[in-house]
């Protein structure tokens, strides 16, 4: 341990003096710098996915604010002193300094830390030497800048303050306590704004982004709003998205009003005219917050379609990347389909075998017949080019093989996993078709794509639901429920629920085990009667698990999703029926 007190006595005297070095000069009406920290890579502490990905997006944002901004990544804590005097260098009198911390941070007795990758902090005692005091930051941008902004995302749960809060002998009277701790500031130009209330834990977030950092970039910019304002919508969007678990604080000594859309300072009418053959900065942010809480591949596509050249490009196109694997999860149904439409002869087969091996990927024998070998060598060309790993030749795994394919009927629009879309967020990002769907099917939990030109939702809510009611639900939103003329239509529709297990319930029926998933459009109204599809189309199709059901007497049946059980990674695209009483767990609305 003496080493490391050997190092922090080392290290500190040379930061404070660093902080406290001679101003630099200011430009005339002074500058916006920023300092942008993300720490993910913790190498004891808890990996924080999203820390760094959510510095990226906010250095982003700051840029097309008129920042000047210094992003700095996985830092250990000296790599973290040695950011923190380089920016302190910049600061001049005129300025506003900000810094936006992402990662680990903790409180011991009252005072916060801010935790680097490096830090072991095996007992209280370490604290000092691994990690960097937050009041020494807020200290020295204080008597620097002329307005000093912190903004912490920092409260998010540390699995080493909690050890030190059980292992510290009187810690319930101010020891390691979750969260952070609350501070005083003494200059007139400062605002600190904490992620979470003290002592609460901020969410890092289950889905690229932490709650609080979402809100900040998405409210932060709007036009006419002075910061101290702009700060009420993000307390109000992140006690929305937390259900209320946490609320983010700010701590505001500030005498001068800061607008982050406008230069500091400026009157909101006095901002300069911006020319009107590109976006401004404020559409681009509103859209980069859109994008943010949708936060599918397709959203962020439509982003840099419409702001690729726009300061927050790349950290869409990371994001693109980010989901990209993880879909990877999806089920492979639609990939199938495409490759038996594409490739289905011996003759096609094996050109496919022959363009793998050209490509230094062994298939064995080129016979047009896809074994274990082949499946592999695709599996395994797809992961070497960062395409979806399904094991099927789909359109993008053809194209990367230099081989022609038909134009695609289907594209799944959402994630594998079904999520309560706001259509509001989807305005502007998405076709106006799908943004009424979303709008009408509010608050159910979706999936959704195209096949063959129709749209297709797959939904579910807090409740199961009967075949009745959901065939209302479907054509009160213009829609019916769904109709299956194909085995492609079928493995498509398929693969919109088996990626998320909220759509398959296990029963106890006939004596077996099974699995029960979404409401399909086919009904049989009695039992001498045909079986038909509520939409009035022919019956050209079926899938039925194991036989033709049959109705007991004049009993009315319906048909969901249905196969024994199975393990949970298993594939279900066969039929069942059920009687009118019997509730299933979602349905699935087709739209023309």
């Amino acid at each position: 341990m003496r080493w490391r007190a050997t190092l922090r006595f080392m290290l500190l005297p040379v930061l404070v003096v660093m902080l406290a070095a001679t101003p630099a000069l200011a430009q005339e009406g002074g500058k916006r710098l920023a300092l942008i920290v993300g720490i993910s890579d913790y190498t004891v502490v808890g990996a924080l996915p999203n820390a760094a990905r959510d510095a990226e997006a906010f250095d982003g944002f700051l840029t097309q604010q008129d920042f000047e901004t210094d992003l700095v990544l996985n830092a250990d804590r000296r790599g973290l002193a040695e950011a923190l005097a380089r920016f302190s260098r910049k600061v001049g009198a005129d300025d506003v300094a900000l810094f936006y911390y992402a990662g680990h941070g903790m409180q011991l007795h009252g005072e916060n830390y801010l935790v680097s990758t490096d830090a072991r902090l095996e007992s209280e005692f370490d604290i000092p030497a691994e990690t960097v005091p937050l009041s020494e930051i807020i200290n020295a941008l204080e008597k620097r800048a002329r307005i000093s902004l912190i903004f912490l995302d920092a409260c998010r749960d540390n699995p080493l303050a909690n050890r030190l809060n059980v292992e510290i002998e009187g810690a319930s009277r101010g020891g390691a306590t979750r969260g952070l701790a609350p501070i005083e500031t003494h200059g007139a130009g400062t605002m600190v704004a904490f992620a979470a209330a003290p002592g609460q834990v901020a969410a890092d977030g289950t889905d690229g982004h932490s709650p609080f950092t979402r809100a900040l970039i998405a409210n932060l910019s709007g036009a006419g709003l002075e910061v101290g304002t702009a700060f009420k919508r993000v307390v109000r969007d992140v006690r929305r998205e937390t259900s209320g678990k946490q609320s983010p604080q700010l701590l505001s000594s500030l005498a001068l009003e800061f607008y982050f859309g406008d230069v500091a300072g400026r009157p909101v009418e006095e901002k300069p005219a911006i020319s009107t053959d590109r976006p401004t900065a404020d559409l681009v942010a509103l859209d980069f917050g859109k994008a943010m809480r949708v936060d599918t591949p397709r959203a962020w596509r439509w982003f840099l379609g419409k702001h690729g050249d726009s300061a927050y490009a790349e950290a869409a196109r990371q994001s693109v990347t980010r989901l990209a694997t993880r879909e990877e999860l999806r089920s492979p149904l639609a990939a199938m389909a495409q490759e038996q439409r594409d490739f289905a002869d011996r003759q096609s087969r094996a050109t496919v075998q022959t363009s793998l091996i050209e490509a230094g990927f062994d298939t064995g024998t080129v016979d047009g017949n896809f074994g274990s070998q082949t499946r592999l060598a695709i599996t395994s060309f797809q992961r070497a080019r960062g395409l979806l790993q399904t094991g099927f030749v789909n359109q993008e795994t053809a194209a990367a093989l230099g081989l022609a394919t038909i134009a695609p009927k289907q594209e799944v629009l959402s994630l594998a996993t079904a999520r309560r879309y706001d259509a509001d967020d989807l305005d502007g990002l998405e076709d106006a078709r799908v943004v009424d769907m979303v709008r009408c099917l509010s608050p159910l939990a979706l999936t959704y794509g195209r096949f063959d030109g129709h749209l297709y939702a797959a939904a579910y809510g807090a409740e199961h639901v009967g075949w009745e009611d959901a065939h209302n639900a479907a054509a009160r939103c213009g829609g019916y429920l769904a109709t299956i003329n194909s085995a492609e239509e079928n493995a498509f529709i398929a693969s919109l629920v088996n990626g998320d297990g909220h759509f398959f319930d296990s029963a106890f029926e006939g004596g077996e085990h099974r699995r029960v998933g979404p409401w399909l459009g086919l009904v049989k109204d009695d039992a001498s009667g045909p079986w038909r599809w509520a939409s009035g189309a022919p019956l050209d199709y079926t899938r039925w698990f194991r036989q033709v059901p049959k109705a007991a007497g004049a009993g009315i049946l319906y048909v969901a999703y249905r196969a024994n059980q199975l393990p949970l990674a298993a594939t279900i695209e066969t039929w069942g029926a059920r009687d009118r009483v019997m509730l299933a767990p979602g349905f699935i609305v087709e739209f023309d």
